[in-house]
């Protein structure tokens, strides 16, 4: 493949990214997948397992995913995982989960939220899944790093049960996926943060823990800079953008850059979170959005775009999806266009992936696009090369 590619499905309210990279890496952040038909608002519902399995490698005649980074458990973010990702010792994979073409995770990014706040059945499925492989570890088994057992925690272990399993926690960047080290990609991990996990278990807010991450992208891999950034942050509120950019932005840290983006997928499926307390009316301070969240967006770079998983937006008091919201975002940007509501595109009866190419540029809008031709939907585009300059110290 010559370039790296995203592709964003369209799951009304929920999160399901595809990463791809040059080397045919696969990268899922998140999975709302659901049953095929009609919606309640009587639009068609995409097929993402049938493009997952089109999307897949095959190994030894079975899908493998690389990667499967968990925001955090809410149904939305895992769902179909029980039914379509395979959950056991990988040599035990047999006819009848090949005739179900259920796909084997190599690796898993998990948070500790996952084992004190299951409470759906795909969370659950997860659980048991992470509990088998951590055990794995406990007992140094011999195939603990064998692909469809690998495991990684994001953040901070509470209960300890986590203490063999290799870790990550936030400033750190992590560049090798499952197993394998990319010298043209990799993450920067902002969140969770201890606090957030120990609000989130105790309130049972899973949206406290998401993992926020900073994916970084090069088109080639003897390129001294990066060419593309996304942020990709689950349902992570004001507060823990606010904490984000706190540290971020901490002389002693030097970390501002990882927050620039030329992608952002819009937190909580675009809801007012992001920007303020809920419910958006109830009182006047809520109306105001906080000033780390905007500063946020401002770290856009050249003509950025932001992406949101979402229901169609309508201006009414749902939230999520909030239109005040979407208002907000598109104030920040070159065009309104430039907020792309997953749930119109290409047509609102029959929504289908938006997918972005990097190149030396950065993004460019792949998929057919019915308001234009791909390269007029360039992330990048006429004049990037010049704004992407202003970078290259990176």
């Amino acid at each position: 493949m010559s370039n790296h590619k995203l592709k964003f499905y369209p799951v009304n309210n929920g999160d399901t990214v595809l990463i791809t990279l040059k080397d045919e890496t696969t990268i899922l952040f998140d999975s709302n997948i659901r049953e095929t038909g009609k919606d309640e608002d009587d639009n068609q519902i995409y097929d993402v397992k049938k493009d997952l399995l089109d999307s897949l490698k095959k190994k030894n005649s079975n899908y493998h995913l690389d990667l499967f980074v968990l925001t955090h458990p809410d149904q939305d973010h895992c769902r179909g995982f029980k039914k379509h990702f395979y959950h056991g010792n990988p040599d035990n994979y047999g006819d009848s989960n090949r005739k179900d073409d259920e796909i084997i995770i190599d690796e898993m990014w998990i948070t500790s939220l996952l084992f004190n706040s299951a409470t759906n059945d795909d969370a659950k499925a997860f659980k048991k899944e992470a509990e088998r492989r951590r055990k794995l570890w406990d007992d140094n088994d011999k195939n603990k790093d064998k692909p469809g057992n690998r495991i990684r925690m994001i953040g901070y272990d509470g209960d300890e049960k986590f203490e063999n399993v290799p870790s990550s926690t936030p400033g750190e960047t992590q560049n090798v996926i499952n197993s394998s080290t990319k010298t043209d990609f990799e993450f920067f991990i902002h969140s969770p943060f201890k606090a957030s996990l120990i609000t989130a278990s105790a309130e049972k807010d899973a949206n406290f823990s998401s993992i926020v991450l900073q994916a970084r992208f090069k088109a080639n891999a003897s390129d001294k800079n990066f060419c593309t950034y996304v942020l990709l942050g689950g349902d992570a509120d004001h507060n823990i953008w606010a904490k984000i950019w706190e540290v971020s932005t901490k002389k002693s840290n030097n970390n501002e850059d990882k927050l620039e983006w030329d992608l952002f997928l819009a937190p909580h499926h675009c809801s007012w979170t992001y920007f303020n307390d809920v419910p958006y009316d109830a009182k006047d301070e809520n109306k105001t959005p906080k000033d780390t969240s905007l500063k946020i967006l401002d770290k856009r770079i050249g003509k950025g775009k932001i992406i949101a998983s979402c229901k169609k937006i309508k201006n009414n008091d749902d939230n999520p999806p909030h239109y005040k919201a979407k208002e907000k975002y598109q104030n920040k940007l070159d065009k309104k266009e430039d907020l792309i509501e997953l749930a119109k595109e290409p047509k609102e009866s029959e929504p289908k992936p938006v997918i972005f190419k990097i190149t030396s540029q950065g993004p460019v809008r792949e998929d057919t696009n019915q308001q234009g031709s791909a390269s007029a939907a360039a992330g990048g585009g006429i004049g990037a090369a010049n704004t992407r300059s202003e970078y290259g110290s990176k």
